[in-house]
């Protein structure tokens, strides 16, 4: 039997917010606990090594030792190295769900093998924190664009990556909206198919940015507006280069351009996805 997807209590998320944690049977976001801060996390590699931690996992026993023996050994298998050095990746945080699609906490009372006792108290952050937090987006993006992306995302590992880019959401809406002259509503995405898969595409961004500065972390960003990892400016190889158009999406993409072309060759794939994007809300 499936875990259920429980919203948080009524007042521990701010006012108005959508709940944006385990949302279906494929999607859900454990950004916050660190997931994606380990190298080399491709969707095939991340979702192998949470497979394999979570298979581990069933057999523990489920004694504080037993549970810190675990944490040691998962903690002792993972690269030294992390994007982000001063930032954790919990060790228990895998796949939950009827079929282990989705990420959760195997530390959960509705995990698997737990009987429904609270084992969260052994995590990094503990089990109020684990309880009470929402992060940024929840506070900082409007409603209406939270539920558009969590109904557009389909798989947890391009969600988790997204939802937490509250700046680059932000961004990506604004310019919509500049382009349409009007705001847009839950409808605008939920009731059409090509703008959701526009919005995939935008989102896809984060994967296969060719522009991304060659120091930049990956994929992965740092989900805490907490001042410890500030996202830098866009780097530029010359002063000739000019600002863009675009500059607050390219920022949050952690882009670098060698040459004036090379922006103005990232500059036109962003027109070419907004412009097809404003056809397909126009006429639907």
């Amino acid at each position: 039997m499936s875990e259920p997807v429980v919203p948080p209590a009524p007042g521990s998320a701010p006012s108005q917010a959508v709940y944006l944690c385990q949302i279906s049977e494929t999607v859900s976001c454990g950004a916050c606990c660190g997931l994606y801060n380990i190298k080399s996390l491709s969707q095939d590699r991340l979702e192998a090594l949470l497979s394999s931690r979570t298979q581990a996992f069933a057999s523990v026993p489920r004694t504080e030792d037993d549970i810190y023996a675990f944490q040691q050994k998962i903690e002792r298998s993972l690269p030294k190295e992390k994007p982000f050095p001063e930032f954790h990746h919990c060790p228990f945080v895998g796949l939950i769900g009827a079929d282990k699609n989705r990420i959760g906490c195997l530390l959960h009372p509705n995990a698997s093998g737990n009987e429904g006792k609270d084992f969260r108290w052994m995590s990094w952050y503990g089990a109020m924190a684990c309880r009470i937090y929402f992060c940024p987006t929840s506070r900082m993006l409007p409603p209406v664009y939270q539920m558009i992306i969590r109904e557009t995302i389909d798989h947890w590992y391009l969600y988790g990556l997204i939802i937490t880019e509250h700046r680059l959401l932000a961004a990506f809406f604004r310019e919509t909206e500049m382009r349409m002259a009007r705001k847009i509503v839950a409808s605008d995405f939920n009731e059409n198919r090509k703008a959701r898969a526009i919005f995939r595409e935008f989102a896809g961004l984060k994967l296969d940015w060719p522009y991304r500065q060659e120091n930049a972390p990956g994929p992965c960003h740092h989900v805490f507006d907490n001042g410890e990892y500030p996202r830098p400016n866009v780097q530029r190889a010359n002063s000739a280069i000019p600002l863009s158009r675009y500059e607050d999406i390219f920022r949050e993409l952690d882009s670098g351009f060698l040459t004036t072309e090379a922006m103005f060759s990232a500059e036109a794939r962003l027109d070419d996805l907004f412009a097809r994007l404003v056809t397909v809300l126009s006429f639907p």
